[in-house]
């Protein structure tokens, strides 16, 4: 089996009510992209988009964005997808997309299922919370509002199962409750229920709740950058017990941090060599879970933290490919039928393959060589 890739898409490129109140009038993630600047000689930021600055609620602009995915070997996107207990957020450019029956792209969802804070500005304020209340009526109009998209014959499905990803799996309650029900409603609408995903970006205190699922993703760098089996990692984020705390708690103390904290600069090199090396292994053994793996090129937020940024270096156009290469190769010897990327367009985390000014179409020709395994 080839595996397909699959880059994440993320929709904060348009304003909403909530952001004008929250941070001014029109804000949208390109604020922070344009305003960025660079901490260090040779530091590259700000990052400008080749072809400008985009609405991706506009047809036209997601049309685009999919043909040229589609040239370039990327299989389909990945939706961050928002709900708060029964509230919808930036939910537009996904219903374009589903509306767009011509744009002829695979795409699933990616559940952001964490609360909303002002942490990147060093304020703990939480300013929409996720409170997972385990109530039926909202998981059913949850599932509702999802089912047209389900339903959509470009929506990617395993065993006709729709796949749909839990960015923040162990914050869900009475997961196995909630999930029993949506697979009866899947059942109900002609389908073999839902192929869940678990987003690992850190381990697992409490692992009990993967008993639900069916798969895992390594969510990365995030993931290998804070594993205890890394000898590298950002010691203070890979306390598993952290994650056992509230999660007002655990933003009281991430907001303290950020506080006190100045550039990380984090060595690509040793990040990539800990995913290849445990790549495919099953950290969670007792559970009978299929197991993704990630890849990402760039990652540096400086535009949303400015000179508390965290930093990974740069690495060559040559060992990018070498790295995504080694991946797709164990991905191929594991039989496995995807591999995520971070991301397509998180312009604000330096996380894209959309193409620049500086390196134009770069990356997306490393894919297209990748994945164009007949």
């Amino acid at each position: 089996m080839n595996p397909k890739l699959i880059a994440i898409y993320f929709p904060q490129f348009h304003d909403i009510p909530e952001n004008d109140e929250w941070w001014g009038k029109n804000f949208t993630d390109w604020e922070l992209v344009k305003k960025s600047r660079p901490l260090f000689d040779g530091h590259y930021q700000p990052r400008i988009p080749r072809d400008g600055y985009y609405n991706p609620c506009e047809k036209d602009v997601l049309k685009k964005q999919a043909v040229l995915a589609e040239q370039y070997n990327v299989f389909g996107f990945m939706f961050y997808h928002y709900w708060f207990d029964g509230k919808l957020i930036l939910e537009k450019p996904a219903e374009t997309f589903l509306r767009s029956k011509d744009i002829d792209m695979p795409f699933c969802f990616s559940w952001a299922n964490a609360s909303w804070t002002r942490q990147w500005t060093g304020n703990n304020e939480i300013l929409l919370k996720q409170n997972h209340i385990p109530d039926e009526n909202l998981w059913e109009k949850h599932f509702s509002y999802l089912l047209p998209f389900f339903k959509d014959s470009r929506y990617m499905k395993k065993d006709n199962k729709p796949i749909f990803a839990i960015y923040a799996p162990n914050l869900l309650k009475e997961t196995e409750r909630m999930f029993a029900l949506w697979n009866k409603m899947a059942k109900e609408n002609g389908m073999e229920g839902i192929y869940f995903i678990a987003m690992k970006n850190y381990d697992f205190a409490n692992p009990s709740f993967l008993n639900s699922f069916d798969a895992l993703m390594n969510f990365q760098p995030r993931q290998a950058n804070v594993s205890a089996k890394n000898p590298h990692k950002q010691k203070l984020m890979s306390l598993s017990y952290f994650r056992l705390l509230p999660e007002r708690m655990q933003n009281f103390l991430a907001g303290i941090r950020l506080k006190f904290k100045s550039i990380s600069k984090i060595d690509t090199p040793q990040i990539w060599q800990h995913i290849l090396k445990f790549a495919y292994q099953s950290e969670y053994p007792q559970y009978k879970l299929d197991l993704y793996e990630s890849a990402f090129f760039d990652w540096d937020n400086t535009a949303r933290y400015g000179k508390r940024a965290t930093i990974y270096t740069e690495q060559s156009l040559e060992e990018k490919r070498a790295f995504l290469e080694s991946l797709y190769q164990k991905a191929t010897e594991n039989n496995s039928e995807y591999i995520f990327f971070n991301a397509w367009n998180e312009w604000s985390e330096s996380a894209y393959l959309e193409p620049d000014e500086k390196k134009d179409f770069a990356h997306l020709e490393i894919i297209k060589e990748i994945f164009d395994k007949k």
